[in-house]
């Protein structure tokens, strides 16, 4: 297998494995998983939210609102339901076509029958909310609702805070209770709600939906037995549930995007053919909720755009085909991510990486802007995994080229090149021992071997001298067909590099002598003490370190002396008197000390020391 193909079979294992790690993710949906990744999803939505900024609200809508103006004193809210009634007959003479009270009007008050025939005069809703579940049950009686709702039978339904016997006559009954995200921001409202009653369960409409279905048609709620999704219809609109069972929320913008008027002056206020509710906003009363646009958003205002969306057909869609959505873009984020971080270059990885990564925004929020809530935690989570791995994998691709090649050259200057590419550069010259080695009656062992023998006798030679000048912290500086020079001293000169010269000539010569592989050839080394220059030599593509200077060419022919005396070692008598150590040791070896001769190619007298590595046997 050539190198290229292994390496995009790498790849595609890689891609391989991104792909199925963010189908796993996508089909995890973490976005839905546990109260810490909902949070972060909502965070998410709610950056979508402030980037496509407030929009104009339908004029379907409104709102009547006890604000400020229209509560003087702080104790008289809730207002009597006498004062209620005023407003209400105002509403309608205003033009309202459908209004709804988001005012929990729990208690019987005298002047219930005021309201009740102020409530009378057209198509009006009253809030129904969750009561503690020790709360006694009261009587719901249900004029209007949902036709329809198919789905599994609700888990301990609560009792209902619920208006008098008298109001109930005269309005429809919605729930207006409400569940933030574990965030606290109120982002979706459940279409229907079973509250147990005294005369048994209950299934109530949303505010909105009753509201709308009062000028739309009937409502039907299909959710599956598994309680994942379903559908809600109101007359010819169709609203996808998202996973919960519950309708994301399309905010329009902070409080008071909805058409607002105040209950002090809703005589003045133009309401013709709208769907009008009616709640309080004055400072200190009312319920308020953290919104991806407002931190206090009444809770009037938020089921006026539930009413909103529902009449414009644009809720925010996170069904099971969204989700489907969120996946698809997950594993394009995916794969995308771990192409761009793959490439070469870290700053062309990381351009690529952040274009992808703008890219996924931009789909995240192109697809908001159209009406779907993708999963941006999914969509995330699979663009972090793949670029991480891609990242990884290039990583690990150099990693290997840099070893790989790193066999090339001296472990001793492999991490100082790595590091800084002009690391040997302007070095001055260092003491250093050069030691050249050659294979005696090569040339003929090569004619009678061929190229395969051969190769298979160099290989083995040079993984000889590579294990001995490792052990004695040798550079090895080339190999050159049966040669190899060998320097002590490189980077860095030491006290003992002419005995650490002296150990490898030793091994070597032991490790070949031992080696059952050996074609018996004998081994020839020449050495030689002084100053060199360690340097890269080579263009701007094209470099090799090299050792330079008359040491190295006087040890190359320092060789030549000892081929002439047929000796298996040429020591220079700079190299014996370097320490002590090597004096006695060439003399233990029997070494004969020339006087002072000329080499080829030098005009400087140099004095050798010759003889035999190992002493013949007697």
């Amino acid at each position: 297998m050539t190198p290229g193909r292994r390496v995009r079979l790498e790849r595609l294992g890689v891609m391989a494995g991104v792909v199925l790690g963010a189908l796993v993710l996508g089909l995890w949906h973490p976005g839905e998983r546990g109260a810490f990744w909902q949070g972060i999803e909502g965070r998410l939505l709610d950056a979508r939210f402030r980037v496509r900024g407030p929009l104009p609200a339908p004029q379907q809508v409104a709102i009547v609102a006890f604000d400020d103006a229209a509560i003087e004193h702080p104790a008289t809210f809730p207002p009597s339901r006498t004062a209620l009634g005023t407003v209400v007959s105002d509403a309608w003479q205003a033009g309202a076509r459908v209004l709804a009270l988001d005012v929990l009007l729990v208690d019987p008050r005298p002047d219930d029958p005021v309201l009740a025939a102020a409530l009378g005069r057209g198509t009006a809703i009253l809030g129904v909310a969750e009561a503690p579940s020790g709360a006694a049950r009261v009587t719901l009686r249900q004029r209007g609702g949902p036709s329809l709702v198919t789905g599994p039978e609700p888990h301990s339904p609560l009792p209902a805070l619920a208006p008098g016997p008298v109001l109930q006559e005269a309005a429809d009954l919605a729930h207006v209770t409400v569940a933030h995200g574990p965030d606290g921001v109120l982002r979706r409202l459940r279409p229907v709600l079973s509250v147990a009653a005294s005369n048994g369960l209950v299934t109530l409409p949303g505010l909105a939906v009753a509201a709308v279905s009062a000028q739309a048609g009937p409502t039907r709620v299909s959710i599956p037995t598994s309680g994942v999704g379903g559908r809600l219809e109101i007359g010819p609109r169709s609203v996808p549930l998202d996973l919960l069972g519950t309708v994301p929320l399309d905010y329009y913008g902070p409080a008071g995007s909805i058409p607002t008027y105040s209950a002090a002056t809703v005589s003045q206020a133009d309401l013709r053919g709208k769907i009008v509710f009616v709640g309080a906003t004055a400072t200190g009363f009312g319920d308020r909720h953290a919104t991806p646009f407002d931190p206090t958003m009444p809770g009037v205002e938020v089921h006026a755009t539930f009413a909103a969306n529902l009449l414009t057909g644009r809720p925010l869609r996170r069904d099971g085909v969204a989700w489907g959505a969120s996946v698809l873009l997950g594993l394009l984020a995916a794969v995308a991510g771990c192409a761009a971080a793959g490439l070469n270059g870290p700053l062309a990885a990381a351009a690529a990486t952040a274009g992808v990564a703008l890219a996924t925004a931009a789909a995240l929020q192109a697809a908001f802007s159209a009406g779907w809530w993708l999963d941006a935690t999914t969509v995330s989570m699979c663009l972090a995994l793949g670029a991480g791995a891609g990242a990884a994998a290039q990583r690990f691709q150099q990693r290997r080229r840099a070893t790989n090649l790193a066999r090339y050259q001296s472990p001793a200057l492999v991490e100082t090149l790595a590091t800084d590419a002009d690391a040997l550069r302007d070095r001055p010259p260092q003491p250093a021992v050069v030691v050249f080695v050659d294979v005696v009656g090569f040339t003929p062992h090569a004619e009678r071997s061929g190229p395969e023998r051969t190769h298979a006798f160099l290989a083995a030679f040079t993984r000889q001298v590579e294990r001995a000048a490792d052990r004695c912290g040798g550079m090895i500086a080339d190999f050159a067909g049966d040669g190899a020079l060998v320097v002590f001293g490189v980077p860095e000169p030491g006290a003992d590099d002419v005995e650490q010269a002296l150990r490898f000539i030793e091994q070597l010569d032991a490790a070949v002598l031992a080696s059952a592989d050996w074609p018996g050839l004998g081994l020839r080394f020449s050495a030689h003490a002084g100053p060199v220059r360690l340097g890269v030599l080579g263009g701007a593509r094209h470099r090799r370190v090299a050792v330079s200077g008359d040491v190295v060419n006087t040890a190359s022919r320092l060789q030549e002396s000892a081929r002439a005396r047929d000796a298996s070692l040429a020591l220079s008598g700079a190299f014996v008197a370097a320490t002590p150590h090597a004096r006695r040791w060439a003399e233990q070896r029997g070494l004969v000390r020339l006087a002072p001769q000329p080499l080829r190619g030098r005009a400087a007298l140099e004095e050798v020391w010759v003889g035999a590595l190992r002493q013949p046997a007697p």
